[in-house]
């Protein structure tokens, strides 16, 4: 008989009936009681105040805001999917658990994946065993001429590829796999002229498996040891395997990763494994990708802070300013760059300097943000310094839609370019001008005609103007939606003093969008819904208020609401969150600038003070009525 979710319901209770939240964190934190609670630092964040407490069956931290009970701190703990959570509990706490043994682990898709890491370690065990045998002979020397020792080869699970091209494919499908399940996995790829199914991996290659946050083998890295044009080749990506968001290493190094409160980023499964075995075991590396979103995402959890090493040889082309796109989407990472000496990378630099070599260039790292725009226009002439901040930089700096990063990044360009900032924020506009030009110089954001004497159009028939004008700066969703309340607003329906303050004074909307609000106070102010008109007594021919307006009145049912006071205010709320954290980001950015200068210890001082200022004004805002 197969249990449905509500088997799994009943062993949830059963487990948090049974089991101590405070016991449990208690094992791997150090907890202080205080007014009845116990409080800690929080495993998910670095802090140096305890804001994480532990409930009898559930935690909250007032910094993070994590969240959860007993399962929950599993998971995010250990990085276990929410079944193997549920066994590591009913195992330690000698909980009967028939359900797991019928669960939904035997769904279709849970089964192929099941399949598919049992295809990944019989693999696994093959290309050891070939590593072990009289042909691995040339791999065990390249390996110990690169410092591994037997122990560690086993420890990392190195291996061999077979001698033949379709050797492992050979054997799996002499233990019964299935052809589709050996490409599902990226074992095998099948010839386009044979259409024959061989090896993945083959020419020679040392292999490395590569485990997921959880430790599942989930893909492998091959090294080429023979003369190959493609020295590191990887898995393609599969149901398990997603590149973007996988840290190789970080199951091993995460636990490190918090202790030490920094991680190292390195390119390469190489540089990540001569990292360890020199002290440094707090290493991972991307997959073959630029770092990405998901990937600070992902460290963020173990540590705020990590420093990239870049290659000595190629640090110019990979300050990327990818990375540094990614940083502007989680400000709380502080990602630092170390830069290697020239022609050396990770792997090179720790064999020959070892952990002091390694920890002198920490101490000399610099901020990304810096060393992107550094490295970018290191040995460029004077003359060139303007082209080459006009071709990469300016475009770039297009695309970042805050505005506070976009002032604190062009203010740094200048310091650092020596050009002024003054030139940089008109090269900004004039680049934002031509983006809305389509063929023949036309705009192709339609302007609101212009009277000229006689009735006639300044910008002659058709009312477009051979001139571009600025492109309309979208509203954020917040705001948005705060315009959307405002326009089906009933005269009289609240006091709307605070919200014609917060656009007037404080946002910082395009012209276009004040002008709307302020259509619409004054039809408010006439005792007129300004729903209840014509949109084109609203738009003023701007596209992009009648496209607002449209997309508006196409959702009624979001702004029909029967406390729409109550829905403004918390929309003001959430705007005055946004708003605090972006100025203490700022100031985070301020301090790291001014750290740099012996000079600026003052100044760091005051803007710490501010930090910590906002910090607990921000605390209080978000913090909720019931933890």
């Amino acid at each position: 008989m197969s249990a449905g979710s509500g088997s799994i319901d009943d062993l949830k209770k059963r487990i948090l009936s049974r089991t101590s939240l405070e016991s449990l964190a208690g094992e791997s934190m150090a907890l202080q009681k205080r007014s009845g609670r116990h409080v800690g630092l929080c495993p998910f964040h670095a802090e140096k105040t305890p804001s994480f407490h532990v409930f009898s069956d559930r935690f909250y931290c007032f910094g993070c805001k994590a969240k959860g009970d007993i399962i929950d701190f599993i998971r995010q703990t250990k990085g276990m999917a929410f079944i193997e959570a549920l066994k590591y509990l009913t195992t330690k706490y000698g909980i009967e658990a028939p359900e797991l043994e019928s669960s939904r682990l035997n769904s279709a898709d849970r089964q192929e994946e099941v399949n598919q890491i049992k295809l990944l370690m019989t693999a696994a065990d093959e290309f050891r065993t070939n590593l072990k045998s009289p042909a691995g002979e040339l791999a065990r020397e390249y390996l110990a001429k690169r410092g591994f020792s037997a122990e560690q080869i086993e420890d990392f699970g190195f291996g061999l590829t077979p001698t033949e091209p379709w050797g492992l494919v050979r054997k799996l499908r002499a233990m019964g796999f299935q052809e589709r399940d050996i490409k599902a996995c990226s074992l095998g790829t099948t010839s386009e002229k044979t259409g024959r199914l061989y090896d993945f991996f083959r020419d020679n290659r040392l292999m490395i498996p590569i485990r997921d946050g959880q430790g599942r083998l989930v893909a492998f890295g091959g090294r080429a040891l023979g003369d190959h044009p493609a020295k590191y080749i990887n898995s393609r990506e599969t149901k398990l395997f997603d590149k973007s968001s996988l840290l190789f290493g970080y199951d091993r190094a995460r636990q490190t990763i918090r202790q030490k409160q920094r991680a190292f980023i390195v390119e390469g499964y190489m540089d990540v494994l001569q990292l360890w075995i020199h002290g440094f075991p707090e290493a991972a590396a991307c997959m073959g990708t630029a770092l990405t979103v998901r990937h600070l995402n992902t460290l963020k959890s173990a540590s705020t802070t990590a420093y990239l090493l870049f290659d000595g040889d190629s640090a110019g082309q990979k300050a990327s300013l990818v990375a540094l796109e990614a940083n502007l989407q989680v400000p709380e990472m502080k990602l630092k760059v170390i830069r290697l000496p020239e022609g050396k990378d990770p792997d090179e630099f720790v064999r020959e300097k070892g952990t002091a070599g390694l920890e002198t260039l920490v101490s000399q790292a610099v901020d990304l943000l810096d060393f992107a725009i550094t490295a970018r226009l290191k040995g460029a002439g004077q003359a060139q310094v303007p082209s080459l901040v006009g071709q990469e930089f300016i475009p770039w700096l297009a695309r970042i839609g805050d505005r506070i990063q976009k002032g604190f990044i062009l203010s740094r360009l200048a310091q650092i370019s020596g050009l002024s900032q003054e030139m940089l924020e008109a090269e900004l506009r004039v680049h934002l001008r031509h983006a809305a030009i389509g063929p023949g110089g036309m705009s192709l954001v339609p302007e609101k005609p212009q009277r000229a004497p006689g009735g006639t159009t300044s910008a002659g028939q058709n009312g477009l103007k051979p001139a571009p004008r600025a492109p309309v700066a979208p509203l954020e969703r917040i705001d948005a939606e705060l315009l959307g309340h405002l326009y089906f607003t009933v005269p009289g329906e609240f006091d709307v003093k605070e919200l014609r303050h917060y656009i007037f004074h404080e946002a910082r909307w395009d012209s276009v969008w004040t002008d709307l609000a302020e259509a619409l106070f004054q039809h408010l102010d006439a005792r007129v819904k300004p729903s209840d008109l014509p949109p084109e007594n609203l738009t003023a021919g701007c596209s992009e208020v009648n496209v607002f307006i449209d997309k508006s009145r196409k959702r009624p049912a979001i702004f029909a609401i029967p406390n729409r006071r109550a829905a403004v205010d918390k929309i003001l709320g959430d705007i005055r969150i946004r708003s605090m954290r972006k100025a203490i980001d700022s100031l985070r950015m301020q301090v790291a600038v001014a750290a740099r200068s012996p000079e600026s210890a003052a100044e760091c001082r005051e803007l710490l003070g501010s930090i910590s200022e906002l910090t607990i004004e921000l605390k209080r805002l978000e913090a909720p009525s019931i933890p």
